[in-house]
């Protein structure tokens, strides 16, 4: 099972929107070529879902994949299937009767079609029963249909998740190790600075360099003084130079336009409901400002 050829990997890469994570798509695409599935994992913002919907499209040949994005009321009927009422029919007889309808995993597997879940730590352990059994064993058993699926020759599987965020749910120890997980991390301040002057080329370097000083500030709060729930994405560092990039253009002064942009920023990636976390990334945004 070889999807993915030296050259497929190369052009993977160089078509990819989200840049400075080469590794990580190497790696997910070596694994998908031994047929393992894949979960990309790590902080939000930082482009595990388009690198996942870019791998699906480049092997499905455009966007003929099936997409689910879990919640935390997810169930077997979500992604595997089962009865339901017809309970919207005006007619109060039909309404009481039962039909059968597929979850997305077990229409994937029938149309032999890839398949992504996406924020896949959303949704409880019990809606992936189906699944974990599929990965297990290569067949899906339909007890109402009397049918078993086998899982396709060639059939890639991805998913994403937010490993402990809020909101999310603990994953089995046998669930998680049915996945190659790969991580998604921080991308180097080098390659955001490329990608703030593809963005926003006329932002001045003083400003790009407050914005990847507050966005690698920020990370170090999170992952050495555990300060911050989280550290500036990617994501942000481009919305952040966006915001002064039209502030500036309608007349606002550079130190405003930043401290604005990080302070909004700040709201995201803090905790709300603390105080302090809020303060630190308020008190940031002004220091680096002031520096404008």
């Amino acid at each position: 099972m070889v999807l993915f050829k030296r050259d497929d990997i190369i052009k993977v890469i160089e078509t990819c929107q989200i840049k400075g994570q080469d590794e990580a798509i190497i790696r997910a695409l070596m694994y998908i070529n031994l047929g393992y599935p894949i979960m990309l994992y790590g902080p939000p913002g930082n482009g595990k879902t388009t690198i996942a919907e870019h791998i699906l499209r480049y092997v499905s040949k455009g966007d003929n994949y099936y997409r689910i994005e879990a919640t935390e009321g997810m169930t077997e009927y979500h992604t595997i299937g089962g009865f339901h009422p017809l309970s919207m029919s005006g007619n109060p007889e039909l309404s009481k009767q039962f039909i059968y309808k597929d979850g997305v995993i077990t229409r994937a597997l029938q149309e032999n079609k890839n398949m992504l879940i996406d924020e896949f730590t959303r949704a409880p352990t019990t809606a992936y029963s189906g699944l974990f059994m599929l990965l297990s064993t290569g067949q899906l058993v339909l007890e109402h249909r009397e049918m078993v699926l086998k899982r396709p020759n060639n059939w890639v599987l991805m998913v994403t998740a937010n490993l402990g965020d809020e909101g999310t749910f603990k994953m089995s120890a046998a669930l998680k190790r049915r996945f190659i997980p790969i991580f998604i991390g921080y991308t180097s301040r080098y390659t955001e600075e490329k990608v703030l002057k593809e963005y926003t080329p006329k932002l001045s370097p003083e400003i790009v360099r407050a914005i990847l000083d507050f966005a690698e500030e920020t990370r170090r709060l999170w992952q050495e003084e555990k300060s911050l729930p989280q550290g500036l994405s990617t994501d942000g560092v481009i919305k952040m130079a966006r915001y002064c990039d039209i502030s500036i253009d309608e007349g606002l002064d550079a130190k405003t336009a930043f401290t604005d942009a990080a302070m909004h920023q700040g709201v995201i990636i803090a905790d709300e409901t603390d105080y302090v976390s809020l303060q630190t990334v308020n008190e940031l945004a002004l220091k680096i400002g002031s520096r404008l």
